[in-house]
């Protein structure tokens, strides 16, 4: 009885600092850049307005460092003055973490732990945390390899969980899942694909429960949710596969139009304005135009030599840029597919490439961020080495650079000769985009 009310006492204690923390935070905050998913809110990557130091170290240009309480490949995410990272842990990584970190110097604000009710097996490479989380601004949730999905307010308090693998038994592989979650016009989109039983779903943000859920093709997949607008600005979403893409309204999962086509298992497509970007199996990136009728759409362009290793394609303006299992990082034309100049880095890519003004930011497994020109002649302009085993995609916000090994996240300190940026956000690119 003792421990018990010590834990809860514990708890409240927590929650009141972290509420407290979270209102002074509100009333002094000034408008800030906020990154709420994987690849940033409308999941492409791209900081457009953002700028960056270029150089720094273990001993410089590092606002702080946080150990993280267990091991994970997810990105972080920020959302408001919090920054939140997940992680697993214990010998059969069965302990969930979901950890919120003080933007400004790294500290717990608050921390929920859960324990796995799916299978936790998974590649030596990955995590059960391999997911990244999502936020619309106003709460966040986590989905995790072992088909667990938490919702979690602001403050730390749980607002609904799913056991995805108890509802479906059979869900779930033996060398992980890592897609992760989308939250489109209030619904959380997911995708569960495995060998035993695969589905999508579109999941009420508020109520946890369900708006619409689809079968798919049994086969392992690690692709994430694609949000894109459909006629009259309707808000749609894309599942891609091996075997294809579907695209589905995000609020009631009814098919808009199919494309059966061999397709990448884990890199995820971009969308730029109407074009979007698909990495294939035999054809490198193919580019289809969207079309104003939500009509089945044409294939515009395909080429070979855009490939993607587990990397997703980044495109801004017009160009577009991958980078292949060889770590050679190729920039062309998002108009015709014209392939121009490459730029040979170095390591094995797992994170995403991104966008920051007008610099490409490319982490490798090795723990080297390389910072390369997004010109017409792209050339490396820094190298920036951190110890550890880096596989999240970075995220950016206020010009701090996010990264994620496996025990730490890391912030880079913003450039001091930076202008103030006000959020990206404030006119979404898309359907579904929020405002915190």
């Amino acid at each position: 009885m003792k421990q018990f009310l010590a834990l809860c006492v514990r708890d409240f204690f927590q929650g009141a600092v972290a509420f407290m923390f979270l209102l002074l935070a509100a009333n002094a905050r000034l408008p800030a850049a906020d990154w709420l998913a994987f690849r940033g809110a409308d999941g492409m990557g791209i900081a457009a307005n953002e700028k960056m130091r270029t150089s720094w170290s273990e001993t410089e240009g590092i606002a702080w460092r946080a150990k993280l309480p267990g091991k994970g490949v997810s990105s972080p995410i920020v959302v408001g003055p919090l920054v939140v990272v997940t992680a697993s842990s214990g010998p059969q990584e069965n302990r969930l973490h979901v950890i919120a970190l003080n933007r400004n110097d790294g500290s717990t604000v608050w921390h929920r732990q859960f324990f796995a009710t799916g299978r936790t097996l998974c590649h030596p490479t990955s995590a059960v945390a391999a997911g990244t989380p999502a936020s619309d601004g106003k709460r966040i949730v986590a989905l995790f390899s072992s088909c667990d999905l938490f919702a979690i307010d602001l403050g730390g308090g749980l607002l609904w969980q799913r056991s995805l693998a108890v509802e479906r038994p059979k869900a779930g592989n033996d060398i992980g899942m890592a897609s992760s979650p989308r939250i489109i016009d209030g619904t959380v989109v997911i995708q569960i694909e495995s060998q035993g039983d695969s589905f999508a779903s579109g999941i009420d943000v508020i109520t946890g429960e369900d708006r619409w859920t689809v079968p798919r093709r049994k086969a392992a997949n690690w692709t994430t949710p694609t949000a894109i607008v459909g006629s009259n600005g309707k808000a749609h979403v894309l599942l891609q596969d091996r075997a294809g893409v579907e695209v589905r309204s995000a609020s009631s999962g009814a098919l808009v139009w199919e494309l059966l086509s061999q397709m990448q298992s884990i890199p995820s497509a971009s969308v730029r304005g109407n074009v979007v970007y698909l990495p294939s199996e035999n054809d490198g990136i193919v580019a289809l135009t969207l079309s104003a009728s939500d009509e089945k759409p044409q294939r515009t362009w395909a080429s070979v030599k855009l490939s993607p290793g587990s990397a997703s394609p980044l495109a801004w303006n017009e160009q577009i840029a991958c980078v292949n299992r060889a770590g050679v990082l190729t920039i062309a034309s998002s108009v015709d597919g014209t392939v121009g100049d490459q730029v040979r880095l170095a390591g094995q890519f797992w994170a995403s490439p991104i966008l920051v003004g007008k610099l490409i930011v490319a982490v490798n497994r090795e723990g080297t961020t390389f910072l390369v020109s997004a010109g017409e002649k792209p050339e490396i302009i820094a190298k920036n080495i951190l110890p550890g085993t880096f596989l999240g995609t970075p995220a950016i916000a206020d010009g701090s650079l996010y990264l994620r090994s496996e025990d730490s996240l890391w912030k880079i300190a913003a450039d001091p000769t930076a202008q103030a940026i006000t959020s990206p956000f404030t006119r979404p690119l898309i359907a579904g985009s929020a405002t915190p």
